[in-house]
């Protein structure tokens, strides 16, 4: 079995019209493979057409919104433009550089409350500059394979003889699984890869009797191993595994760019300034 290295406690955050649980990046933990950010917003209600995430830019890294419930619309400065239901993913490459927004689109009253996940990877050094791109991910093409007492739906990397729909440009995993009462997860993770659990809700066995639970991430040691998570509560588990190669460093983080070089920073931010990024109405 992988060892625990730490576990990281999230932090409240104010993005947009509302807070997070902010695990990434911590100050002691900056990156887990490619995977530099992880936000948890909601559950929450919405306001439609107040709420959201405004016009913002973005280079350098990836973008992915993972939905547990509600709607979210996407649309960026390179003209893309797409929505996705529970179980999607919103899933932007920003590259040289982009401007996008999100927002909460409710059709009905499942649909107004908001839950999910907010991750960014840093892009491979060959790729900082590449032109953006926008891949629209729905529920429907994610795949989800049957384990003892629940379920992983496969949104990238492999999991036994299924494969997640995104186009990634990096070797990475990210799995969402979930258990019932008494369930198990376990897997062999790939030679070479980082790897975190982010617990969304429940309680996580998490091996040499560790737990975690609702807002933690656990940070595994780095050496290759078996990953195995219980669920030790009485309630459901549902926990994100993130992970992959380590991070092509160094890395320059400000606000919403992820560099490798301040002189790439100061040209992200005289290409959105300059409106080189496009704009959004």
């Amino acid at each position: 079995m992988k060892n625990v290295e730490r576990i990281v406690n999230s932090q409240i955050a104010p993005v947009g019209t509302f807070t997070v649980r902010r695990a990434l990046p911590d100050q002691g933990q900056r990156s887990i493979g490619p995977w530099v950010f992880l936000d948890h917003f909601g559950p929450f209600r919405v306001t439609p057409g107040k709420d959201g995430v405004g016009a913002h830019p973005h280079a350098g890294i990836e973008t992915v919104t993972y939905l547990l419930s509600g709607r979210n619309h996407h649309r960026d400065s390179a003209g893309h433009e797409g929505i996705v239901g529970p179980g999607g993913a919103q899933w932007m490459t920003s590259g040289r550089g982009i401007v996008h927004a999100e927002a909460p689109l409710a059709e009905n009253e499942a649909e107004m409350t908001m839950h999910g996940i907010q991750l960014w990877t840093s892009l491979p050094r060959a790729m900082k500059m590449m032109p953006p791109r926008y891949q629209r991910i729905e529920a429907t093409a994610i795949p989800e394979v049957k384990i003892d007492g629940g379920a992983v739906r496969i949104v990238a990397g492999t999991f036994r003889d299924q494969t997640g729909p995104a186009n990634v440009l990096m070797p990475l995993l990210l799995w969402h699984v979930s258990l019932e009462a008494a369930g198990r997860f376990e897997a062999d993770v790939p030679s070479g890869f980082e790897l975190g659990a982010y617990v969304i809700d429940g309680e996580a066995g998490i091996g040499d009797g560790k737990s975690a639970t609702a807002g933690q991430l656990v940070v595994y040691d780095p050496a290759d191993g078996r990953v195995v998570i219980t669920n030790t509560g009485a309630g459901r588990l549902d926990v994100m595994l993130l992970g992959g190669t380590p991070a092509e460093g160094p890395l320059v983080f400000h606000g919403p760019f992820v560099m490798n070089s301040v002189e790439q920073v100061r040209y992200a931010e005289r290409a959105y300034m300059s409106g080189n990024m496009g704009s959004l109405a």
